[in-house]
């Protein structure tokens, strides 16, 4: 009873964190497709948002998967298409605030080069 317990407790904790962390709140879908794909891409951002959070203790850093997405949200990618029809991208500057961060999470800062490459 008490092991039941303690999962519906990390459910719980799991729904705040969606709602509030980061920032998914309820939608009206009305085709199963899509109420799916939805439900699938909240799954997918706790089990990230875990990720960061055990990845950041394993490193010994005090701050909160919050506080890691809100330095890398400052990271943007930029496109311009000049008058000569040419296309530029770049890349903000990435602080050593935000590359110790990529450190923890054991993960490779972004760089101007991985900008033309595909995501998927």
């Amino acid at each position: 009873m008490v092991q039941r317990y303690k999962s519906l407790a990390d459910i719980e904790r799991g729904f705040r964190v969606l709602k509030s962390d980061i920032e998914i709140g309820p939608v009206c879908h009305r085709l199963p497709h899509r109420i799916r794909a939805h439900a699938l891409m909240c799954f997918m951002a706790l089990v990230l948002y875990r990720v960061m959070r055990m990845r950041l203790r394993a490193a010994k850093r005090s701050e909160s998967p919050s506080t890691l997405l809100e330095q890398l949200n400052r990271i943007h990618q930029q496109t311009v298409q000049t008058s000569e029809g040419q296309t530029l991208t770049g890349l903000t500057e990435i602080t050593p605030a935000q590359k110790s961060l990529f450190a923890a999470l054991e993960l490779t800062p972004p760089t101007p080069s991985d900008l033309a490459k595909p995501v998927l």
